[in-house]
Protein backbone atom coordinates (compact mmCIF):
# COMPACT_ATOMS: atom_id res chain seq x y z
CA UNK A 1 0.00 0.00 0.00
CA UNK A 2 1.01 3.72 -1.06
CA UNK A 3 2.60 5.71 2.00
CA UNK A 4 1.15 9.09 0.87
CA UNK A 5 -1.88 10.67 2.44
CA UNK A 6 -4.37 12.83 1.39
CA UNK A 7 -6.05 15.87 3.43
CA UNK A 8 -9.53 16.03 2.21
CA UNK A 9 -11.64 19.26 3.19
CA UNK A 10 -14.27 17.33 3.48
CA UNK A 11 -17.32 18.77 2.92
CA UNK A 12 -19.70 15.47 1.99
CA UNK A 13 -21.49 13.64 4.41
CA UNK A 14 -19.06 10.22 5.59
CA UNK A 15 -21.91 8.48 3.55
CA UNK A 16 -21.49 10.31 0.23
CA UNK A 17 -17.36 9.52 1.07
CA UNK A 18 -18.11 6.04 1.36
CA UNK A 19 -19.99 5.62 -1.80
CA UNK A 20 -16.76 7.13 -3.52
CA UNK A 21 -14.39 5.06 -2.50
CA UNK A 22 -17.06 1.55 -3.40
CA UNK A 23 -15.85 1.63 -6.61
CA UNK A 24 -12.16 1.76 -6.01
CA UNK A 25 -10.02 -1.62 -5.58
CA UNK A 26 -7.90 -0.31 -2.80
CA UNK A 27 -8.51 -0.75 1.03
CA UNK A 28 -8.47 2.54 2.51
CA UNK A 29 -8.61 3.62 6.27
CA UNK A 30 -10.44 7.14 6.90
CA UNK A 31 -10.45 8.90 10.24
CA UNK A 32 -12.66 12.02 10.58
CA UNK A 33 -11.12 14.67 12.69
CA UNK A 34 -13.04 18.04 13.10
CA UNK A 35 -11.69 21.09 11.00
CA UNK A 36 -10.85 23.64 13.78
CA UNK A 37 -10.83 21.00 17.04
CA UNK A 38 -7.99 18.31 15.85
CA UNK A 39 -8.15 17.36 19.63
CA UNK A 40 -11.88 17.67 20.90
CA UNK A 41 -14.17 15.61 21.63
CA UNK A 42 -17.70 15.91 23.05
CA UNK A 43 -17.58 15.92 26.83
CA UNK A 44 -19.00 18.00 30.06
CA UNK A 45 -15.31 17.92 31.74
CA UNK A 46 -15.39 20.88 34.07
CA UNK A 47 -12.57 23.95 33.14
CA UNK A 48 -10.02 21.95 35.62
CA UNK A 49 -10.01 18.72 33.10
CA UNK A 50 -8.71 17.87 29.59
CA UNK A 51 -10.97 17.16 26.83
CA UNK A 52 -8.50 14.53 25.61
CA UNK A 53 -9.22 12.24 28.13
CA UNK A 54 -12.87 11.86 27.07
CA UNK A 55 -14.70 9.22 24.86
CA UNK A 56 -17.36 9.43 22.67
CA UNK A 57 -20.03 7.08 20.97
CA UNK A 58 -18.77 6.06 17.63
CA UNK A 59 -22.52 5.39 16.26
CA UNK A 60 -23.27 9.26 17.41
CA UNK A 61 -21.31 11.13 15.45
CA UNK A 62 -21.86 14.69 16.13
CA UNK A 63 -21.91 17.51 13.30
CA UNK A 64 -18.74 18.81 14.01
CA UNK A 65 -16.81 15.34 12.86
CA UNK A 66 -19.01 15.07 10.15
CA UNK A 67 -17.50 18.14 8.46
CA UNK A 68 -14.31 17.51 9.54
CA UNK A 69 -10.80 16.79 8.04
CA UNK A 70 -10.77 13.33 6.72
CA UNK A 71 -7.68 11.44 6.32
CA UNK A 72 -7.20 9.07 3.61
CA UNK A 73 -4.28 6.65 3.54
CA UNK A 74 -4.08 6.37 0.06
CA UNK A 75 -2.87 9.03 -2.11
CA UNK A 76 -3.05 7.34 -5.48
CA UNK A 77 -6.49 7.18 -5.25
CA UNK A 78 -8.47 10.05 -7.36
CA UNK A 79 -11.66 11.74 -5.49
CA UNK A 80 -14.23 13.94 -7.93
CA UNK A 81 -14.56 17.44 -8.42
CA UNK A 82 -11.44 17.69 -6.63
CA UNK A 83 -10.55 21.48 -7.39
CA UNK A 84 -7.18 23.44 -7.04
CA UNK A 85 -5.44 23.78 -3.69
CA UNK A 86 -5.55 27.15 -4.09
CA UNK A 87 -9.56 27.95 -5.07
CA UNK A 88 -11.51 30.37 -2.83
CA UNK A 89 -13.66 29.10 -0.44
CA UNK A 90 -12.42 26.23 0.72
CA UNK A 91 -12.05 26.08 4.22
CA UNK A 92 -8.24 25.39 5.67
CA UNK A 93 -7.48 25.73 9.77
CA UNK A 94 -4.79 28.62 8.81
CA UNK A 95 -5.50 30.86 5.86
CA UNK A 96 -2.09 30.52 3.52
CA UNK A 97 -2.78 33.91 1.22
CA UNK A 98 -2.63 37.51 2.85
CA UNK A 99 -2.57 37.17 6.31
CA UNK A 100 0.19 38.59 8.39
CA UNK A 101 1.54 37.85 11.62
CA UNK A 102 3.78 40.40 13.39
CA UNK A 103 5.77 40.91 16.49
CA UNK A 104 5.38 43.84 18.52
CA UNK A 105 8.08 46.67 18.66
CA UNK A 106 9.77 45.59 15.22
CA UNK A 107 8.96 46.04 11.50
CA UNK A 108 9.04 42.21 10.56
CA UNK A 109 5.68 40.25 9.36
CA UNK A 110 5.65 37.40 8.73
CA UNK A 111 3.07 35.92 6.24
CA UNK A 112 0.87 32.71 6.75
CA UNK A 113 2.54 30.81 3.72
CA UNK A 114 6.07 31.84 4.74
CA UNK A 115 5.52 30.19 8.24
CA UNK A 116 3.74 27.27 7.01
CA UNK A 117 5.82 26.29 3.89
CA UNK A 118 9.18 25.14 5.67
CA UNK A 119 6.85 22.82 7.84
CA UNK A 120 5.42 21.60 4.89
CA UNK A 121 8.80 21.39 3.66
CA UNK A 122 10.32 19.51 6.45
CA UNK A 123 7.21 17.34 6.55
CA UNK A 124 7.83 16.38 2.84
CA UNK A 125 11.19 15.38 3.26
CA UNK A 126 10.53 12.81 6.19
CA UNK A 127 9.71 9.26 5.43
CA UNK A 128 6.31 10.27 5.48
CA UNK A 129 4.39 12.31 2.62
CA UNK A 130 1.44 14.77 2.46
CA UNK A 131 -0.33 16.14 -0.48
CA UNK A 132 -3.11 18.48 -0.03
CA UNK A 133 -6.51 17.97 -2.21
CA UNK A 134 -9.34 20.50 -1.32
CA UNK A 135 -13.65 19.78 -2.54
CA UNK A 136 -15.58 22.57 -2.67
CA UNK A 137 -17.81 23.25 0.20
CA UNK A 138 -21.26 23.61 0.50
CA UNK A 139 -21.48 26.01 2.91
CA UNK A 140 -19.21 29.09 2.26
CA UNK A 141 -16.47 30.63 3.47
CA UNK A 142 -16.59 33.70 6.29
CA UNK A 143 -15.82 36.77 4.38
CA UNK A 144 -12.80 38.29 5.79
CA UNK A 145 -14.61 42.01 5.55
CA UNK A 146 -17.65 40.83 7.19
CA UNK A 147 -18.58 43.44 9.36
CA UNK A 148 -21.07 42.84 12.55
CA UNK A 149 -24.58 44.07 12.26
CA UNK A 150 -25.02 47.19 14.27
CA UNK A 151 -26.47 46.88 17.85
CA UNK A 152 -30.29 47.69 17.61
CA UNK A 153 -31.77 46.86 21.18
CA UNK A 154 -35.53 45.38 21.38
CA UNK A 155 -38.61 47.46 22.32
CA UNK A 156 -38.97 47.56 25.90
CA UNK A 157 -41.93 48.33 28.09
CA UNK A 158 -41.26 49.99 31.09
CA UNK A 159 -41.69 47.29 33.67
CA UNK A 160 -40.41 49.30 37.10
CA UNK A 161 -43.16 52.28 37.27
CA UNK A 162 -41.92 53.39 40.67
CA UNK A 163 -39.24 54.57 42.89
CA UNK A 164 -40.61 52.22 46.09
CA UNK A 165 -37.63 49.78 46.63
CA UNK A 166 -40.47 47.03 47.37
CA UNK A 167 -42.12 47.58 44.37
CA UNK A 168 -38.93 47.28 42.75
CA UNK A 169 -38.12 44.02 44.04
CA UNK A 170 -42.00 42.77 43.79
CA UNK A 171 -41.43 43.37 40.08
CA UNK A 172 -38.05 41.25 39.91
CA UNK A 173 -39.74 38.29 41.84
CA UNK A 174 -42.98 38.38 40.12
CA UNK A 175 -46.28 37.39 41.40
CA UNK A 176 -46.56 34.24 38.81
CA UNK A 177 -43.68 32.54 41.12
CA UNK A 178 -45.23 33.66 44.40
CA UNK A 179 -48.76 32.23 43.67
CA UNK A 180 -46.73 29.06 42.65
CA UNK A 181 -45.17 29.15 45.49
CA UNK A 182 -47.98 29.79 48.19
CA UNK A 183 -50.19 26.81 45.82
CA UNK A 184 -47.30 24.46 46.66
CA UNK A 185 -46.58 25.41 50.00
CA UNK A 186 -50.52 25.03 51.56
CA UNK A 187 -50.34 21.70 49.13
CA UNK A 188 -47.41 20.11 50.80
CA UNK A 189 -48.30 20.93 54.37
CA UNK A 190 -51.77 19.41 53.40
CA UNK A 191 -50.07 16.04 52.29
CA UNK A 192 -48.04 15.87 55.58
CA UNK A 193 -51.29 16.06 57.33
CA UNK A 194 -50.64 19.81 58.51
CA UNK A 195 -52.88 22.80 57.82
CA UNK A 196 -50.60 25.47 56.85
CA UNK A 197 -53.19 28.16 55.12
CA UNK A 198 -50.48 30.62 54.03
CA UNK A 199 -51.39 34.12 52.07
CA UNK A 200 -49.31 36.44 50.50
CA UNK A 201 -49.28 38.68 53.31
CA UNK A 202 -47.26 36.50 55.60
CA UNK A 203 -45.36 34.52 52.24
CA UNK A 204 -44.01 38.54 51.58
CA UNK A 205 -43.63 38.87 55.37
CA UNK A 206 -41.35 35.60 55.93
CA UNK A 207 -39.04 37.33 52.61
CA UNK A 208 -38.68 40.60 54.63
CA UNK A 209 -37.37 38.54 58.06
CA UNK A 210 -34.88 36.00 54.98
CA UNK A 211 -33.68 39.63 53.64
CA UNK A 212 -33.43 40.84 57.01
CA UNK A 213 -30.96 38.39 58.34
CA UNK A 214 -29.08 38.99 55.17
CA UNK A 215 -27.06 42.46 56.90
CA UNK A 216 -28.33 41.62 60.72
CA UNK A 217 -27.07 38.03 61.30
CA UNK A 218 -27.31 36.48 64.53
CA UNK A 219 -26.16 32.98 65.34
CA UNK A 220 -28.97 31.16 65.73
CA UNK A 221 -32.87 32.33 64.25
CA UNK A 222 -34.39 32.71 67.10
CA UNK A 223 -32.28 35.17 68.53
CA UNK A 224 -34.31 37.53 66.34
CA UNK A 225 -37.49 37.66 68.84
CA UNK A 226 -35.24 37.80 71.85
CA UNK A 227 -36.06 40.72 74.22
CA UNK A 228 -31.89 40.74 74.55
CA UNK A 229 -30.98 44.10 73.60
CA UNK A 230 -28.33 42.81 71.57
CA UNK A 231 -29.61 40.45 69.39
CA UNK A 232 -33.13 41.94 69.59
CA UNK A 233 -34.67 42.95 66.37
CA UNK A 234 -37.41 44.66 66.79
CA UNK A 235 -38.96 44.93 63.21
CA UNK A 236 -38.84 40.81 62.94
CA UNK A 237 -40.71 40.68 66.43
CA UNK A 238 -43.69 42.94 65.55
CA UNK A 239 -44.06 41.55 62.40
CA UNK A 240 -44.48 37.71 62.68
CA UNK A 241 -44.20 34.97 65.87
CA UNK A 242 -41.14 33.08 66.01
CA UNK A 243 -43.44 29.85 65.90
CA UNK A 244 -45.39 30.81 62.51
CA UNK A 245 -42.18 31.57 61.03
CA UNK A 246 -40.99 28.03 61.67
CA UNK A 247 -43.85 26.31 59.89
CA UNK A 248 -43.84 29.01 56.88
CA UNK A 249 -40.26 27.66 56.41
CA UNK A 250 -40.40 23.85 57.07
CA UNK A 251 -43.23 23.71 54.36
CA UNK A 252 -42.23 26.42 51.82
CA UNK A 253 -42.27 24.84 48.31
CA UNK A 254 -42.34 25.74 44.75
CA UNK A 255 -43.38 22.16 42.99
CA UNK A 256 -45.47 19.43 44.04
CA UNK A 257 -43.71 16.37 45.39
CA UNK A 258 -45.59 14.17 43.97
CA UNK A 259 -44.69 14.84 40.47
CA UNK A 260 -41.20 13.80 40.56
CA UNK A 261 -39.25 13.87 37.24
CA UNK A 262 -35.87 12.83 36.15
CA UNK A 263 -34.66 16.37 36.28
CA UNK A 264 -32.32 16.34 39.45
CA UNK A 265 -33.40 20.36 39.88
CA UNK A 266 -36.92 19.44 39.63
CA UNK A 267 -37.62 20.68 43.28
CA UNK A 268 -36.11 24.36 41.83
CA UNK A 269 -36.91 24.69 38.58
CA UNK A 270 -40.07 26.96 38.52
CA UNK A 271 -37.76 29.74 39.83
CA UNK A 272 -35.14 29.98 37.32
CA UNK A 273 -38.01 29.55 34.71
CA UNK A 274 -40.05 32.36 35.93
CA UNK A 275 -36.32 34.61 36.77
CA UNK A 276 -35.61 34.37 33.16
CA UNK A 277 -38.83 35.27 31.94
CA UNK A 278 -38.51 38.52 33.66
CA UNK A 279 -35.31 38.84 32.68
CA UNK A 280 -36.03 38.24 29.32
CA UNK A 281 -38.19 41.54 29.76
CA UNK A 282 -35.44 43.86 30.02
CA UNK A 283 -33.02 45.41 27.21
CA UNK A 284 -30.07 43.56 26.39
CA UNK A 285 -27.16 46.03 26.57
CA UNK A 286 -24.65 45.71 23.51
CA UNK A 287 -21.20 44.46 25.90
CA UNK A 288 -22.30 41.18 27.20
CA UNK A 289 -20.15 38.35 29.40
CA UNK A 290 -20.94 34.40 29.70
CA UNK A 291 -19.73 32.66 32.72
CA UNK A 292 -20.07 30.34 35.92
CA UNK A 293 -21.17 31.38 38.95
CA UNK A 294 -21.37 29.28 42.00
CA UNK A 295 -24.33 28.54 44.47
CA UNK A 296 -22.48 28.02 48.00
CA UNK A 297 -23.68 24.35 49.17
CA UNK A 298 -21.40 21.76 51.63
CA UNK A 299 -24.19 18.93 51.66
CA UNK A 300 -24.77 15.79 49.74
CA UNK A 301 -26.07 16.31 46.20
CA UNK A 302 -25.41 14.52 42.40
CA UNK A 303 -25.14 18.07 40.98
CA UNK A 304 -22.98 19.72 43.55
CA UNK A 305 -19.52 21.14 41.89
CA UNK A 306 -15.94 22.07 42.89
CA UNK A 307 -14.16 24.46 41.26
CA UNK A 308 -10.54 25.34 42.33
CA UNK A 309 -9.14 28.43 42.39
CA UNK A 310 -12.77 29.87 42.77
CA UNK A 311 -14.51 32.36 45.55
CA UNK A 312 -16.87 29.95 46.05
CA UNK A 313 -15.45 26.55 45.24
CA UNK A 314 -17.97 24.24 46.56
CA UNK A 315 -22.05 24.47 45.09
CA UNK A 316 -24.20 24.69 42.22
CA UNK A 317 -22.94 25.68 38.90
CA UNK A 318 -24.80 28.50 37.10
CA UNK A 319 -24.05 29.46 33.23
CA UNK A 320 -25.13 32.85 33.19
CA UNK A 321 -25.37 35.64 30.33
CA UNK A 322 -25.03 39.10 32.64
CA UNK A 323 -24.54 42.37 30.95
CA UNK A 324 -21.06 44.19 31.95
CA UNK A 325 -23.06 46.31 34.86
CA UNK A 326 -24.06 42.85 36.80
CA UNK A 327 -27.71 42.26 35.63
CA UNK A 328 -28.08 38.69 34.55
CA UNK A 329 -30.08 38.42 31.47
CA UNK A 330 -30.63 34.48 31.68
CA UNK A 331 -28.79 31.65 34.05
CA UNK A 332 -29.14 28.02 34.00
CA UNK A 333 -28.06 25.20 36.19
CA UNK A 334 -25.33 22.60 35.01
CA UNK A 335 -27.18 19.23 35.79
CA UNK A 336 -25.01 17.03 33.59
CA UNK A 337 -27.47 15.99 30.57
CA UNK A 338 -30.77 17.79 32.21
CA UNK A 339 -29.19 21.20 30.76
CA UNK A 340 -31.62 22.98 29.37
CA UNK A 341 -29.43 24.26 26.56
CA UNK A 342 -29.09 23.16 22.93
CA UNK A 343 -26.54 20.63 21.78
CA UNK A 344 -24.57 22.60 18.74
CA UNK A 345 -21.89 19.40 18.08
CA UNK A 346 -18.94 21.99 18.77
CA UNK A 347 -18.57 21.25 22.46
CA UNK A 348 -20.14 21.89 26.08
CA UNK A 349 -18.67 25.73 26.28
CA UNK A 350 -19.83 27.07 22.51
CA UNK A 351 -23.36 25.46 22.87
CA UNK A 352 -23.21 27.11 26.68
CA UNK A 353 -22.95 30.82 24.65
CA UNK A 354 -25.03 29.89 22.01
CA UNK A 355 -27.74 27.97 24.07
CA UNK A 356 -27.73 31.28 26.36
CA UNK A 357 -28.06 33.56 23.57
CA UNK A 358 -30.89 31.77 22.15
CA UNK A 359 -33.24 31.61 25.27
CA UNK A 360 -32.43 35.26 26.13
CA UNK A 361 -33.00 36.48 22.44
CA UNK A 362 -30.20 38.72 22.32
CA UNK A 363 -30.07 40.57 19.44
CA UNK A 364 -27.89 40.80 16.65
CA UNK A 365 -24.97 43.56 17.11
CA UNK A 366 -24.35 42.55 20.44
CA UNK A 367 -20.86 41.57 21.79
CA UNK A 368 -20.20 38.43 23.88
CA UNK A 369 -16.79 38.25 25.98
CA UNK A 370 -15.84 34.75 27.43
CA UNK A 371 -13.12 33.11 29.38
CA UNK A 372 -10.70 29.98 28.01
CA UNK A 373 -13.90 27.48 28.97
CA UNK A 374 -15.92 28.60 26.10
CA UNK A 375 -13.60 29.65 23.70
CA UNK A 376 -12.94 27.90 20.25
CA UNK A 377 -12.23 28.95 17.00
CA UNK A 378 -15.53 27.32 15.68
CA UNK A 379 -17.69 28.82 18.34
CA UNK A 380 -16.08 32.33 17.06
CA UNK A 381 -16.70 31.40 13.46
CA UNK A 382 -20.24 30.61 14.37
CA UNK A 383 -20.81 33.59 16.20
CA UNK A 384 -19.94 35.78 12.70
CA UNK A 385 -21.89 33.88 10.75
CA UNK A 386 -25.19 34.58 13.83
CA UNK A 387 -24.17 38.09 13.76
CA UNK A 388 -22.49 38.61 17.03
CA UNK A 389 -19.31 39.73 18.34
CA UNK A 390 -17.17 37.46 20.03
CA UNK A 391 -13.79 37.56 21.65
CA UNK A 392 -12.26 35.51 24.61
CA UNK A 393 -9.25 34.34 25.77
CA UNK A 394 -7.90 30.61 24.39
CA UNK A 395 -6.59 27.77 25.63
CA UNK A 396 -3.31 26.54 24.08
CA UNK A 397 -4.94 23.21 23.22
CA UNK A 398 -7.24 25.13 20.77
CA UNK A 399 -4.96 26.99 18.77
CA UNK A 400 -5.32 24.03 16.27
CA UNK A 401 -2.37 24.71 13.16
CA UNK A 402 -2.25 28.62 14.37
CA UNK A 403 1.54 29.48 13.19
CA UNK A 404 1.69 31.53 16.69
CA UNK A 405 5.00 31.10 18.94
CA UNK A 406 5.19 28.34 21.41
CA UNK A 407 3.93 30.33 25.04
CA UNK A 408 7.55 29.16 26.82
CA UNK A 409 9.32 30.65 24.29
CA UNK A 410 7.15 33.91 24.06
CA UNK A 411 7.28 34.07 27.83
CA UNK A 412 10.59 35.05 27.63
CA UNK A 413 10.42 37.95 25.13
CA UNK A 414 9.97 41.81 26.47
CA UNK A 415 6.98 42.99 28.76
CA UNK A 416 4.36 44.02 26.47
CA UNK A 417 5.38 42.14 23.29
CA UNK A 418 2.80 40.76 21.07
CA UNK A 419 2.28 39.06 17.79
CA UNK A 420 -0.84 38.60 16.27
CA UNK A 421 -2.90 36.47 12.95
CA UNK A 422 -5.80 37.93 11.00
CA UNK A 423 -7.07 34.77 9.80
CA UNK A 424 -10.84 33.78 8.02
CA UNK A 425 -11.74 36.97 9.41
CA UNK A 426 -10.05 36.62 13.09
CA UNK A 427 -7.72 38.37 14.86
CA UNK A 428 -6.08 36.12 17.10
CA UNK A 429 -3.48 37.77 19.78
CA UNK A 430 -0.94 36.28 21.72
CA UNK A 431 0.57 39.08 24.47
CA UNK A 432 2.95 38.49 26.91
CA UNK A 433 1.94 40.52 30.61
CA UNK A 434 2.53 38.61 33.76
CA UNK A 435 2.04 35.32 31.98
CA UNK A 436 1.26 34.73 28.18
CA UNK A 437 -2.57 35.39 26.92
CA UNK A 438 -4.03 34.27 23.85
CA UNK A 439 -6.98 36.02 23.01
CA UNK A 440 -9.17 35.35 19.53
CA UNK A 441 -11.96 38.04 18.67
CA UNK A 442 -14.47 38.42 15.15
CA UNK A 443 -14.59 42.40 16.04
CA UNK A 444 -11.71 43.68 14.93
CA UNK A 445 -10.06 43.35 11.79
CA UNK A 446 -7.13 44.90 12.27
CA UNK A 447 -4.35 44.99 14.95
CA UNK A 448 -4.29 48.04 17.24
CA UNK A 449 -2.69 48.79 20.89
CA UNK A 450 -3.14 51.16 23.21
CA UNK A 451 -1.24 51.64 26.80
CA UNK A 452 -2.40 50.82 30.24
CA UNK A 453 -0.32 50.67 33.69
CA UNK A 454 1.43 47.83 34.82
CA UNK A 455 3.61 47.64 38.04
CA UNK A 456 7.17 47.15 38.05
CA UNK A 457 8.67 44.94 40.79
CA UNK A 458 12.34 46.00 39.89
CA UNK A 459 11.62 50.17 39.80
CA UNK A 460 8.63 49.79 42.60
CA UNK A 461 6.28 51.62 40.34
CA UNK A 462 4.13 52.22 37.82
CA UNK A 463 4.96 52.09 34.06
CA UNK A 464 3.23 52.56 30.70
CA UNK A 465 2.61 49.38 28.79
CA UNK A 466 1.94 48.31 25.21
CA UNK A 467 -1.90 46.39 25.27
CA UNK A 468 -3.46 45.14 22.47
CA UNK A 469 -6.93 47.14 22.28
CA UNK A 470 -8.94 43.69 22.02
CA UNK A 471 -7.49 42.44 25.46
CA UNK A 472 -8.40 46.14 26.21
CA UNK A 473 -11.86 45.55 25.67
CA UNK A 474 -12.37 41.88 26.97
CA UNK A 475 -10.85 43.24 30.69
CA UNK A 476 -13.66 46.27 30.60
CA UNK A 477 -17.04 43.95 29.65
CA UNK A 478 -15.76 40.48 31.22
CA UNK A 479 -16.94 41.29 35.17
CA UNK A 480 -20.60 41.20 34.57
CA UNK A 481 -20.78 37.80 36.05
CA UNK A 482 -18.74 38.47 39.15
CA UNK A 483 -20.10 42.02 39.41
CA UNK A 484 -23.28 40.13 40.11
CA UNK A 485 -21.85 37.84 42.45
CA UNK A 486 -20.17 40.28 44.73
CA UNK A 487 -23.49 41.60 44.78
CA UNK A 488 -25.37 38.51 46.31
CA UNK A 489 -22.28 37.75 48.30
CA UNK A 490 -22.06 40.70 49.98
CA UNK A 491 -25.49 40.72 52.01
CA UNK A 492 -26.27 36.79 51.38
CA UNK A 493 -29.26 35.76 53.32
CA UNK A 494 -27.77 33.91 56.88
CA UNK A 495 -31.35 31.91 57.50
CA UNK A 496 -29.90 28.36 56.48
CA UNK A 497 -31.55 24.95 56.38
CA UNK A 498 -30.55 21.43 55.77
CA UNK A 499 -32.97 20.93 52.60
CA UNK A 500 -30.62 20.50 49.50
CA UNK A 501 -32.66 23.26 47.55
CA UNK A 502 -32.54 26.42 50.01
CA UNK A 503 -29.64 27.67 48.76
CA UNK A 504 -31.09 28.40 45.26
CA UNK A 505 -34.16 29.41 46.99
CA UNK A 506 -32.51 31.87 49.29
CA UNK A 507 -29.99 33.01 45.93
CA UNK A 508 -33.15 33.92 43.98
CA UNK A 509 -34.08 36.15 46.68
CA UNK A 510 -31.13 38.40 47.10
CA UNK A 511 -29.32 37.88 44.01
CA UNK A 512 -30.17 41.82 42.22
CA UNK A 513 -29.58 43.79 45.21
CA UNK A 514 -26.20 45.63 45.45
CA UNK A 515 -26.90 48.38 47.94
CA UNK A 516 -27.37 47.73 51.48
CA UNK A 517 -29.85 50.87 51.73
CA UNK A 518 -31.68 49.23 49.14
CA UNK A 519 -32.01 45.86 51.17
CA UNK A 520 -32.38 47.65 54.33
CA UNK A 521 -36.01 49.45 53.19
CA UNK A 522 -36.91 46.14 50.71
CA UNK A 523 -36.95 44.20 54.22
CA UNK A 524 -38.57 46.83 56.43
CA UNK A 525 -41.11 47.62 53.92
CA UNK A 526 -42.27 43.96 53.32
CA UNK A 527 -42.43 43.90 57.18
CA UNK A 528 -44.45 47.11 57.99
CA UNK A 529 -46.96 46.22 54.88
CA UNK A 530 -47.16 42.43 55.52
CA UNK A 531 -46.60 41.91 58.69
CA UNK A 532 -49.20 41.30 61.85
CA UNK A 533 -48.00 42.48 65.16
CA UNK A 534 -48.72 39.90 67.42
CA UNK A 535 -51.50 40.83 70.46
CA UNK A 536 -49.23 40.18 73.69
CA UNK A 537 -45.60 39.04 74.28
CA UNK A 538 -44.19 36.32 74.68
CA UNK A 539 -42.18 34.31 77.80
CA UNK A 540 -38.83 36.40 79.01
CA UNK A 541 -36.19 34.14 77.93
CA UNK A 542 -33.49 32.56 80.41
CA UNK A 543 -30.67 34.90 79.02
CA UNK A 544 -32.89 38.12 80.14
CA UNK A 545 -33.66 36.50 83.19
CA UNK A 546 -30.20 35.87 84.34
CA UNK A 547 -28.67 39.96 82.79
CA UNK A 548 -31.58 41.43 84.45
CA UNK A 549 -30.58 39.61 88.04
CA UNK A 550 -26.98 40.64 87.67
CA UNK A 551 -27.80 44.21 87.26
CA UNK A 552 -30.55 43.64 90.40
CA UNK A 553 -28.22 42.91 93.13
CA UNK A 554 -24.60 44.65 92.27
CA UNK A 555 -26.07 47.39 94.72
CA UNK A 556 -24.78 50.52 92.36
CA UNK A 557 -27.26 53.18 91.73
CA UNK A 558 -30.31 51.81 92.61
CA UNK A 559 -33.01 54.73 93.37
CA UNK A 560 -36.61 55.31 93.39
CA UNK A 561 -38.33 57.64 91.71
CA UNK A 562 -41.97 58.45 90.67
CA UNK A 563 -42.65 57.05 87.21
CA UNK A 564 -45.99 58.97 86.33
CA UNK A 565 -47.81 55.91 85.87
CA UNK A 566 -50.36 55.28 88.65
CA UNK A 567 -51.25 52.04 88.19
CA UNK A 568 -48.26 49.65 87.40
CA UNK A 569 -47.94 46.35 89.27
CA UNK A 570 -45.51 46.03 92.14
CA UNK A 571 -42.87 43.59 91.75
CA UNK A 572 -42.63 42.79 95.42
CA UNK A 573 -46.18 42.50 96.67
CA UNK A 574 -47.86 42.92 93.08
CA UNK A 575 -49.94 45.98 93.95
CA UNK A 576 -50.66 49.29 92.12
CA UNK A 577 -47.92 51.91 92.44
CA UNK A 578 -46.54 55.06 90.87
CA UNK A 579 -42.69 54.70 91.80
CA UNK A 580 -40.37 52.18 90.58
CA UNK A 581 -36.57 51.60 90.46
CA UNK A 582 -34.90 54.22 88.24
CA UNK A 583 -32.03 51.59 87.00
CA UNK A 584 -33.80 47.91 86.86
CA UNK A 585 -37.10 49.92 85.53
CA UNK A 586 -39.88 47.99 87.19
CA UNK A 587 -42.61 49.11 89.39
CA UNK A 588 -41.63 48.95 93.38
CA UNK A 589 -43.31 50.19 96.50
CA UNK A 590 -40.81 51.93 98.93
CA UNK A 591 -41.59 49.41 101.07
CA UNK A 592 -40.51 46.86 99.15
CA UNK A 593 -37.32 48.26 97.51
CA UNK A 594 -34.79 47.58 99.68
CA UNK A 595 -36.39 43.47 99.65
CA UNK A 596 -36.70 43.17 96.24
CA UNK A 597 -32.64 44.51 96.04
CA UNK A 598 -31.68 42.28 98.93
CA UNK A 599 -29.91 38.98 97.77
Amino acid sequence: MNNHVVHLFLRYSVAEVVAMLQDSQTVTNITVVPESEMNAHDTDCDSDNSDDDATGDHKRLPSRLLKGESFISNADMQLPNATNADEPGCSTSVSLSTETRKISGSNEKVTSQQVIGPMLQRTKNQERKFKKIKIAPKTPKANKHYKLPPYLPNEHNPIVTSDDPADIFLTFYPKSLRDITLEMSNLYAAQKGKTLNLNEDELLTFYGILLTSGYNTVPRRRLFWSDDDDVSATGVKDAMRPNRFDEIMSSIHVVDNMKITPDPFFKVRPLFEELNKINKTIPTEEHVSVDEMMIEYFGRHGCKQFIRGKPIRFGYKIWSLASSSGFVHQMQPYVGSHTRLVETGLGQGPSVVLGLAEKAEVPTGCKFYHDNLFTTLSLVDEMTRRGYGSCGTLRENQLHHVPLTAAQSFKKTARGDAEYLVEDGKLIVRWNDNSVVTVVSNMEREYSETETNRWNKQKHSMEKVKQPKCIQEYNAHMGGVDLHDQFVNRYRISIWSKKWWWPCFSWALNRDKDLLSFQRLVAQSLLLRHGTKPSGRGRRSALAVAICDAARFDGVNHWPHNTGRKYQRCRGCDGRTPFGCEKCGVALHVECFKKYHSA
